[in-house]
């Protein structure tokens, strides 16, 4: 609830949210309902050959990016960043559906949005957000090489498990090795697969250095999807806040036959 508590402090009203389609929209959409029956306008941006994200909705106003069917696994990142640059400067309507503008980022800045909402697991959202100089809220724990902390916060690999190793916070020095073994992965991807796409990106349109990662550490709040009853204590950042289980239904009683079965049991 710290994002409704920081939107309503600063009477923030016009939010435009870049969200990643899939499951991560089901956690998006959760905080889009909210925000909406709180009176925010939000504005979302979607591809045109988006799975599950509406183009027309109730809660929001879509702007959809047009993107071929072929663009949909080949080449993943380096099509999709560059359509979402491409359309930056794009002329005509044909990809847009919702404004029939010829300029689709002067259109965003004459919009005077307050915030960007965006999940950061592929984050072109995260680099609109920087380009037109607007706060960053993100939701959700994922980015482009793996697990969000990383970027943010001190990770002793001496106690805290590695994303996939299967590790606890509890290792001995063959299990800190194997611990190593699974950040150096992660580190290879970050460096050689993934950054480099989005190196181009920020040389091309940012003035000075940065990457993924420093565009990444300057978010202002993280709604860090996480909970440390499944999770282990490590260090992090005075603007994550921990929301574990926000997308999931209210609890409700047992029914009494499988309370008698596990009384059986017992």
């Amino acid at each position: 609830m710290h994002l409704f508590v920081l939107i309503s402090l600063l009477d923030l009203s016009n939010i435009l949210v870049f969200p990643v389609d899939g499951s991560h929209w089901i956690n998006m959409k959760v905080l889009l309902e909210e925000l909406h029956a709180r009176g925010h306008n939000l504005t979302v941006i979607r591809a045109s050959t988006s799975w599950y994200i509406p183009e027309e909705s109730p809660m929001y106003s879509s702007i959809t990016i047009n993107m071929t069917e072929d663009e949909r696994f080949e080449d993943f990142f380096d099509e999709f960043l560059r359509e979402q640059m491409r359309v930056w400067s794009y002329n005509g309507g044909s990809a847009i559906s919702h404004f029939k503008i010829t300029n689709l980022i002067e259109t965003l800045l004459d919009s005077k949005y307050d915030l960007v909402l965006t999940d950061p697991a592929i984050a072109p959202g995260v680099l609109l957000a920087r380009y037109l100089k607007l706060p960053v809220v993100l939701n959700v724990r994922w980015i482009p090489s793996g697990e969000g902390h990383l970027a943010i916060a001190p990770t002793p690999a001496s106690y805290i498990p590695a994303p996939g190793s299967g590790l606890t916070d509890n290792m001995t020095f063959l299990q800190r090795t194997k611990n190593l073994f699974f950040y150096g992965i992660i580190l290879f991807q970050q460096r050689f697969i993934v950054g480099p796409h989005y190196d181009v990106v920020c040389q091309k349109y940012f003035e000075g250095e940065c990457d993924i990662i420093s565009v990444l550490q300057e978010a202002d709040i993280w709604l860090f999807r996480s909970d440390f009853v499944f999770d282990f204590p490590r260090p992090t950042m005075p603007n994550i806040v921990y929301i574990g289980g926000f997308q999931c239904s209210p609890a409700e009683p047992l029914p009494k036959l499988i309370i008698s079965i596990i009384l059986l049991q017992e």
